[in-house]
């Protein structure tokens, strides 16, 4: 992404009329990357990318952090898709949560928050625990919510995310309260989660939902999508 490499080649002196003979210009390598699904980069519409920028086989999963369904997948996917098929740089995944709702909202942000070095690991620790902070969620819709009617959006947002405890689970995965902090000030980053949401209404009717480079897969599952990534040579 960033070229930050000077190499520098000495130049041999010649003697009288004697001249040095020409430099042959070798070419760059590649970098050796062993894992790349140790590999994430943003999008400039926000969203967050695993994998070879390169591969052959390239997935957008439409997913919501609120999503049964998107939890499973998350589950069900881990060892093959992130494993097999994104590690050996086949296959990259670019997750677009949708935020159909303020507690799925809340959960995008602290996701994104985490930045490249671990949106992913955080995305995937609030999938694996769901069922434990979803009903406090829930919970807070019904009957907390209204105590921050005077708040800001972005103020009644985090209220949500604190009360599921989400909040508390990017902290022990390192959030500091500064960063977070800037998070939820960030007007600009609020505004790219909407955009993603109303996108997302435009191309799809539930979660999760895929694309595969470029077109619409007949996939809700990983049982219906592993086939089709098979077919594509992932």
């Amino acid at each position: 992404m960033k070229s930050w490499v000077l190499v520098l080649a000495a130049l041999a002196c010649g003697i009288g009329a004697v001249h040095a003979a020409p430099t042959k210009r070798v070419p760059a390598q590649a970098a050796v990357v062993s894992d790349w699904s140790r590999v994430v980069r943003m999008t400039p519409a926000g969203n967050f990318v695993i994998g070879n920028p390169a591969a052959k086989v390239k997935i957008v999963e439409y997913m919501s952090f609120t999503c049964s369904h998107c939890a499973h997948f998350s589950n069900e996917s881990a060892t093959i898709l992130r494993g097999q098929m994104i590690a050996s740089g086949s296959t990259s995944l670019e997750l677009r949560p949708i935020a159909r709702d303020p507690i799925d909202l809340g959960a995008t942000l602290v996701a994104r928050c985490m930045g490249t070095k671990d949106f992913f690991g955080t995305a995937d620790a609030m999938l694996a625990s769901q069922d434990a902070w979803l009903p406090l969620g829930i919970n807070f819709l019904n009957n907390e919510a209204k105590r921050f009617a005077l708040a800001t959006p972005l103020e009644q947002v985090r209220a949500g995310a604190q009360s599921t405890g989400l909040i508390d689970l990017a902290r022990a995965r390192g959030l500091t309260s500064a960063r977070l902090n800037q998070c939820f000030a960030n007007k600009a980053g609020l505004a790219q989660a909407l955009k993603t949401r109303d996108e997302a209404g435009k191309v799809i009717s539930g979660t999760p939902s895929f694309f595969v480079n470029g077109q619409k897969a007949d996939a809700s599952s990983w049982g219906q999508l592993e086939p089709i990534l098979r077919a594509k040579g992932a």
